[in-house]
């Protein structure tokens, strides 16, 4: 008779309540085996001591900008980009560490928890080993085989075996409800149990999982159909180490997997059995006669085929899962922060040109300062219409407009000829007009929007999408913040991540951005001011609000006086908003209020600002000489003759931010960094088709979406090019980056145009 084919449900648990020699710890400790830090220094392999700030920095609420920026003495200089992915392992510790006292109270509730598994349990290093350990005392499990095992009472001579304490007889425990062999095998199934869920085999396997190569294999799904597999073609037969698979082969495979148009297999080496086995010579070393050694030898094979193999298969799985998810979201990250960051193209007025057939193409003209001045619908594209030319020659030159920033979206590119055409004929003469083409996503969302109802209450929704284009030549940062960042179509794969987690990378993305250039504390929209490190939406209202009862804010410290603004909030937005003259007041005007202070115009923290005066005494400067020409000069003059190690004790501060401090006084007053890189738009006067290239032409483009398996171009003739990543040269591409590339192939049915990237353009 089997194990599992035993008597009534009485009779179990008559057995249960005697089922374990274990005792039941007296005090339920909660806490893991191992702190967050350490956790945290071992899955990123950072520092103890780098690894225990950084874990303190975010208990206390610092956001990472704020550290990025003002904390690097104890980060060991780690970039914003750094920071995120430290701060989303220091979220999965957390999860785990509340995940591992949840199963610890349910399981002292329900009165199953020894000595024995509360240790297995709190040495639990991720989410996938603890459920492991959990799934058999879940509510509503039917028990694994050693469970049931227990049931019959043979936990105490399994132990006794495996231990060899004493000599155990299968014959003893022999009854109506089971007969020898299951005995035998129910004994194998709880030693084998114990072998998969001992701390020290865990531990060992998690450093032999490091030193082995494991393959991924992937085949054609059998029902697979023909029309919906077609995009997974390349992994009907493909074979590769899990430590060089690509991120997006992973997201590509497991989504093949779901829709079930492929087949994935982990393997393992016949290596790893061989070290597992090694591992539990602590038990096989002691001892016993032929039979001990025969059911040992046994469970050994029964714990890894059954429980260890697949738990180490599901572990890299959700590995690979989890890293490929987060690889994708950094994609995502640098294409938005490179779109963010994109320099404004300030000064000057610019016309949206929303393009379209139908409804035909929406015109918006705006001011140097961003305010719509005019705006028209035209139709190029229906039959000969001289009024459409006369009314966009009219808005140009009426306003001295020389630049167009055109939509990318539908009639784009029949647009684009017509606009050539007019440039080509000198019609906007005596204008110098160029036009560039501007990236449609989101627009469309937000011109229906509450924030642009609430700019433009009366106008059309059509015409704001053209005001928003062109805006978004002339202030990227400004006018794209309005939009959720997952409408923006910069990364791949973005259905195969979570929506909150992508969400909340891309937020991260835009509050870096927005903090690192700079607000303005007197003009800035609720829009910018909500992504200011430490601020939200209400935080946000409520600064606007103060300004409007109260009138400009002179300096950073009146922040302390809107209402809900602590020091805390305070401590981390403070550094990243300038304060300074309205625009047209005289500048010494401004500053001679003992409140207003130029240091409100650099990126220095005010809790730095006494650190900064003292250098400036020993310039022999005054604060009111900060930002002059003269100033800059004198101080750019003097830096590399500082000894900051020497300045740091002389001042009880450190060289981090001595640096900082220097870096600010070597730069004008609202000093904003996107102007001196090299992303500028590419502005055109004319264009060319993809039926006009042809094999090994070298052509410049921009790159408009950057991905794990390539970059793609913009060339200007319609199609994005894509450089493969094995023909990037070794560049560093980003988005925004302007290039030269040479065509090496070309499908015109297919619309597919392949590069080689020869240079980044400065």
């Amino acid at each position: 008779m089997s194990v599992f084919s035993m008597g009534d449900s009485t009779r179990k648990r008559k057995l249960v309540s005697a089922k374990t020699s274990a005792k039941k710890p007296k005090t339920v400790s909660l806490e893991p085996q191992w702190s967050d830090y350490e956790l945290l220094a071992e899955q990123l392999d950072l520092g103890l001591e780098v690894a225990k700030n950084i874990v303190k920095l975010f208990e206390e609420g610092n956001t990472v900008p704020f550290i990025a920026r003002y904390r690097r003495d104890v980060t060991n200089n780690l970039e914003a980009e750094q920071l995120r992915a430290v701060k989303d392992t220091c979220d999965e510790i957390t999860a785990l560490r509340g995940k591992i006292g949840t199963v610890l109270r349910q399981l002292d509730k329900s009165e199953v928890l020894t000595e024995e598994l509360r240790r297995s349990i709190v040495n639990s290093r991720s989410i996938e080993e603890l459920e492991y350990i959990y799934a058999p005392y879940k509510s509503g499990s039917k028990g694994t085989l050693a469970e049931r095992a227990k049931q019959l009472g043979l936990e105490e001579p399994a132990l006794a075996l495996l231990n060899n304490t004493k000599r155990v007889k299968f014959e003893d425990f022999v009854n109506e409800g089971v007969d020898f062999e299951g005995v035998r095998n129910g004994i194998i199934h709880i030693i084998a149990s114990v072998i998969s869920t001992d701390t020290e085999i865990l531990a060992s396997l998690r450093e032999l999982r490091k030193k082995t190569n494991i393959i991924i294999k992937t085949k054609k799904a059998p029902k697979a159909q023909p029309e919906t597999s077609d995009k997974f073609d390349n992994y009907f037969d493909f074979e590769i180490p899990v430590k060089k698979i690509k991120p997006h082969q992973v997201l590509a495979i497991n989504r093949g997997e779901n829709l079930k148009i492929l087949t994935v297999k982990v393997v393992l080496p016949e290596w790893l059995f061989t070290q597992f086995r090694k591992k539990c010579d602590k038990w096989a070393n002691l001892g016993g006669d032929n039979v001990r050694q025969d059911v040992l030898k046994r469970a050994i094979e029964d714990s890894y085929n059954r429980l260890v193999e697949p738990l180490i298969k599901r572990e890299i799985r959700a590995e690979l899962k989890q890293n490929a998810e987060r690889a994708s979201c950094q994609v995502f990250s640098t294409n938005l922060k490179d779109l963010l960051l994109a320099p404004p193209w300030k000064g000057q007025s610019i016309l949206g040109l929303d393009p379209g057939f139908a409804n035909g193409c929406k015109l918006a003209l705006i001011s140097p300062l961003g305010t719509l001045v005019d705006s028209n619908v035209i139709y190029p594209h229906k039959t000969k219409r001289e009024k459409d030319v006369t009314t966009i020659k009219r808005m140009l030159i009426e306003h001295k407009c020389e630049l167009i920033a055109l939509g990318n979206g539908t009639a784009c590119r029949q647009t684009e000829e017509w606009l050539s055409n007019l440039i080509k004929s000198q019609v906007f003469s005596p204008l110098d007009v160029k036009y560039t083409v501007v990236r449609e996503e989101g627009a469309s969302i937000y011109s229906c929007s509450p924030e642009a109802k609430k700019e433009f209450p009366t106008l059309d929704p059509n015409i704001i999408s053209a005001v928003s284009l062109a805006r978004r030549v002339q202030d990227p940062l400004a006018e794209l913040v309005k939009i959720e960042p997952q409408h923006l179509g910069v990364g791949m794969y973005q259905h195969d991540i979570k929506k909150k987690q992508l969400g909340e990378a891309l937020n991260d993305v835009v509050s870096e951005c927005v903090s690192f250039v700079g607000v303005d504390l007197n003009t800035a929209s609720r829009c910018l001011l909500r992504h200011v490190a430490g601020l939200s939406e209400k935080k946000a209202q409520q600064i606007i609000d103060y300004r409007t009862q109260n009138g400009p804010f002179i300096c950073r410290k009146q922040l302390l006086e809107v209402s809900g603004i602590g020091q805390k909030i305070f401590t981390q937005c403070a550094g990243f908003v300038r304060v300074g003259p309205p625009c047209g007041d005289r500048v010494n005007d401004f500053y001679k209020n003992v409140k207003s202070c130029k240091l409100d115009c650099t990126n220095i923290h005010p809790e730095s600002y006494e650190i900064a005066t003292k250098l400036l005494k020993m310039f022999n400067f005054k604060l009111s000489d900060v930002g002059t020409t003269d100033f800059i000069n004198r101080v750019k003059g003097e830096v590399p003759k500082l000894d900051l190690s020497e300045l740091s004790q002389k001042f009880h501060s450190n060289e981090q931010t001595l640096r900082l401090i220097l870096d600010a006084f070597c730069q004008p007053l609202n000093y904003d960094f996107r102007i001196d890189c090299d992303k500028k738009p590419v502005f055109k006067k004319g264009l060319i088709g993809i039926n006009d290239l042809q094999s090994g032409i070298v052509l410049t483009g921009v790159v408009t979406n950057v991905t794990h398996f390539g970059s793609f171009v913009d060339i200007g003739v319609g199609i994005n090019g894509l450089i493969h990543v094995s023909k990037s040269t070794g560049l560093d591409l980003h988005l925004g980056n302007k290039v030269e590339v040479k065509v090496i192939s070309i499908d015109v049915d297919k619309k597919r145009i392949g590069l080689q990237a020869l240079k980044i353009l400065d």
